[in-house]
């Protein structure tokens, strides 16, 4: 029993990376300069991808900050 929930996990993670890399490869080869790359063509303000990075790491932050001290004080 155990057998089969390990080897189901394990061909669950390779369906998983196979397909990120598939993805990866097909839509690298559709990209035809560097700006393609980049988020909305490179076009997005320095100043609102600042906040965009500044929230998503605030939320990490603050999510993670409460997990250990929830595990600390209890």
């Amino acid at each position: 029993m155990i057998y089969d929930v390990s080897f189901l996990a394990i061909l669950i993670f390779i369906v998983f990376v196979a397909l990120v890399l598939g993805l990866s490869f097909y839509f690298g080869r559709k990209t035809k300069s560097a700006s393609g790359y980049y988020a909305a063509g490179g076009t997005i303000h320095w100043g609102v991808n600042g906040i965009a990075f500044a929230g998503d790491y605030l939320s990490a932050a603050s999510f993670l900050g409460i997990c250990g001290m929830i595990a600390f004080s209890g």
